[in-house]
């Protein structure tokens, strides 16, 4: 099975016409694109979106690729190819430097790009396996070492999109964003419960478990490491539950 199965693209590029023959092309493979037509809209829309491999034009108004890709690479390690009529080999050697995983040329044909993006998803895959971390996005799976782990629909895409940014700090309206895509503005609190259960499933295979980074979102670590439980604290007198606002004490409906 393709290692590109089903991903969400962003397409960086100012001539609409490319934009719509890179979309064609990747949607008779079954990816999905966002699309964005200059320098300061494509990180707007990787910061909303959170794709998958980026797709990035050098030469546009504004920010240009190069800038870009500086800024992605900054805090994600997506895979980037830099998709550029520039022949240029020190230009070439720029882009990589910047962060890009790898380039193609203008004209390419669709087949070299798909083998690309094969590769650097590849090549991101074994990183994680490296760490201890598998993910099987066709199976909706996720392995600790050789341990599958037993996880919801909504453990799942959480689990994932942390493996996914494995190391990195990944926000509260990210998680939110994945664990219920279908819902529009969906409550902070719900991710509570469902990162508590995730939390023991890991520590129950010997995993790292999501670090909070307080205010903003969390992270998961490559290696073990756990947060601290905290101390329970003694109910009050006369004080009854927390009850939050999407019905029981701690667990929202499960999607």
């Amino acid at each position: 099975m393709s290692a590109v199965q089903g991903l969400k693209i962003l397409v960086v590029d100012d001539e609409p016409a490319m934009v719509g023959a890179l979309g064609a092309l990747l949607g008779q493979e079954g990816h999905r694109i966002v699309a964005a037509y200059d320098g300061e809209e494509a990180l707007h829309r990787f910061r909303a979106e959170s794709p998958d491999l980026v797709l990035l034009d050098l030469a546009m108004p504004g920010l240009d690729g190069a800038a870009v890709c500086r800024e992605i690479r900054a805090t994600s390690d997506t895979p980037i190819i830099v998709v550029t009529g520039e022949a240029d080999a020190d230009i070439t050697a720029e882009l990589l430097d910047a962060g890009a995983d790898d380039y193609v040329r203008k004209p390419f044909k669709g087949q070299e790009l798909l083998a690309r993006m094969r590769a650097v998803m590849r090549r991101l895959d074994q990183r994680r396996v490296r760490s201890g971390w598998q993910l099987d996005k066709a199976r909706h799976e996720i392995r600790w070492g050789d341990q599958r782990l037993d996880l919801t629909a909504t453990e799942f895409r959480i689990a994932r999109r942390l493996v996914e940014r494995l190391g990195e700090l990944v926000e509260h309206d990210e998680l939110l964003s994945y664990a219920w895509p279908n819902v529009r503005d969906p409550d902070q609190l719900w991710l509570k419960p469902h990162l508590a259960r995730l939390r023991d499933k890991l520590r129950a295979v010997g995993a790292p478990v999501p670090v909070a980074v307080r205010g903003v979102g969390y992270r998961l670590d490559a290696e073990g490491g756990d947060e601290p439980r905290p101390a329970e604290l003694p109910p009050q007198p006369g004080s009854a539950a927390r009850r939050n606002p999407i019905g029981t004490e701690e667990t929202p409906p499960r999607r």
